[in-house]
């Protein structure tokens, strides 16, 4: 009797523990690791990757989120959309904004909520918002920086649904392919932004080596080992793109599980996550 008293303890322990795990909602740090000899062996640089913060707030003027932003020493930002949210007050995406100025080099593109936008929205022109804090805003096109001596080039393209909206019977990928198919990446490391996580046959005609972006919320349930994702907007059920790091042929693709949380939509398995990717060179020294 004794012996099964202390069983059914334990059985409550590890059920409590397992529910604790699976509604785990602190912020967690997803390290990656990205080679490329587009580099020289030694050269390295950091890309902090913010996605689908949907207006969630992170502690007063975002102070959490920052300051764990600033932990990792990033040398650049990518927010690849959906840092707004249409049914939320744009005010805390202003404030992480605006909190991470001076941090690293800032590059955004729009998702889908900040293009469908809420009344809060009309009142605001967000890309210049962001602009006026710094923020590099790419509307299908590129940008070049250095950073600790080596040549970046990172590309944006808007969401799909700015295409749809200024004409319906547009063709993103078109657009894509016109705007960014063409661009030299011969030489510099090449990095895209761009919101939709299941776009992968358009991402793998353009020249790009590293494609971040996010949209698919992590599949918002997942089961460790056995399933990375319920479903996730615009891929349905068992999305083959929830989260994480994907190995194609011509380019790698991070997709970032995002910020937003909501007790009637809760998160399993699946807690908000700031991503930190490394690439690394393997090239010959020049």
């Amino acid at each position: 009797m004794m012996f099964k008293g202390k069983r059914k303890y334990v059985t409550f322990g590890l059920g409590v523990a397992f529910l604790l795990a699976a509604f785990y909602n602190g912020l967690t740090v997803r390290n990656y690791a990205v080679e490329s000899d587009k580099l020289e062996a030694g050269q390295s640089f950091r890309v902090v990757l913010l996605s689908d913060l949907h207006g969630y707030s992170y502690g007063d003027d975002q102070r959490v989120l920052i300051d764990k932003v600033r932990d990792q020493a990033p040398d650049l930002i990518a927010l690849p959309g959906d840092i707004l949210d249409r049914f939320r007050s744009p005010d805390a995406s202003f404030e992480l904004i605006e909190g991470l100025q001076g941090i690293a080099p800032m590059y955004f593109v729009t998702g889908n909520h900040e293009i469908d936008g809420s009344d809060d929205f009309v009142r605001h022109d967000v890309k210049d918002v962001f602009r006026s804090y710094g923020v590099t805003v790419l509307e299908n096109e590129t940008a070049s920086i250095n950073v600790n001596g080596v040549d970046v080039l990172v590309g944006g393209l808007e969401d799909p649904l700015r295409t749809y909206t200024e004409n319906i019977h547009g063709s993103w990928e078109e657009t894509a392919l016109i705007s960014l198919g063409d661009v030299d990446t011969e030489t510099a490391f090449s990095l895209l932004l761009s919101h939709r996580a299941e776009q992968v046959e358009t991402y793998a005609a353009l020249p790009f080596d590293l494609v971040l972006s996010g949209h698919a919320h992590g599949g918002q349930v997942r089961i460790p080992y056995l399933l990375n994702g319920l479903y996730a907007p615009d891929q349905g059920f068992f999305p083959k793109y929830a989260g994480g790091l994907y190995e194609h042929e011509t380019f790698t693709h991070v997709i970032g599980r995002g910020f937003n949380y909501s007790v009637s939509v809760p998160r399993v398995f699946n807690p908000p996550e700031i991503v930190v990717i490394d690439v690394a060179g393997t090239g010959a020294p020049q």
